[in-house]
């Protein structure tokens, strides 16, 4: 499902004026290395282009709806969503690395949310449950999810009817973050890659500096 192959690369790229963030979700070898993919995905830097205020308010989420954080890594946006849907709505934070949901488990006892809860992953199976959730959100992902046409399949299984997914990844082209050009996932390509799987694109946001922003409806 999720390669990281050349997250050591980006890490090693990132400098104190530019950064490269990486997918939510990675493998990594030791806690040094997990404490280093964390304080990147939480740099300050980061939200000068992921604006994460305004992805939050573009997904119009209601008060108690229930929502998939996939490759949620160190939590970046899951406290975020779990502010939105409120006591009685819930986050499902899913990853395949322990360290990650355990950093996100702290962050939530920290914050005292009690909507949120981490589901540690299959590489070819998110284990979420049929027609349990109303979104399915990824941000900076999809192109680490290898065999996507066996993964569709239970993203949408798993949204209930009229459920959404979210995809959010970087653009073509060599930009100063985010993955190498060859790994990337054209736009173009996951329209056409969703839609035999139940999947038509509903909304499209354009003010990501380095990033696509697709919602699909099943």
């Amino acid at each position: 499902m999720l390669n990281r192959a050349f997250l050591v690369l980006i890490l090693v790229t990132m400098v104190l004026g530019g950064r490269a963030v990486a997918a939510q979700v990675s493998q990594r070898q030791s806690p040094q290395s997990a404490s280093e993919y964390i304080k990147a995905l939480e740099d300050p830097e980061r939200e000068k282009w992921q604006q994460p205020e305004a992805v939050i308010d573009s997904l119009e989420l209601r008060l108690g709806d229930e929502v998939v954080d996939l490759g949620a890594g160190s939590g970046y946006f899951t406290l975020r969503l779990a502010q939105v849907v409120g006591p009685a709505g819930k986050v499902y934070a899913v990853d395949i690395d322990p360290q990650m949901l355990a950093y996100i488990d702290r962050r939530v006892e920290e914050e005292k949310l009690d909507n949120v809860q981490t589901i540690l992953a299959d590489p070819h199976d998110p284990k979420l449950g049929s027609s349990s959730v109303d979104m399915i959100f990824m941000c900076n992902v999809l192109h680490h999810i290898s065999d996507r046409d066996k993964y569709y399949p239970l993203l949408a299984r798993a949204l209930r009817p009229a459920g959404r997914l979210v995809d959010i990844d970087f653009r073509q082209g060599k930009l100063p973050c985010g993955p190498s050009v060859e790994v990337k996932v054209a736009k173009k390509a996951v329209i056409k890659e969703v839609e035999p799987f139940g999947f038509r694109l509903v909304k499209e946001f354009d003010f990501l500096k380095y990033q696509y922003f697709l919602i699909f409806e099943r």
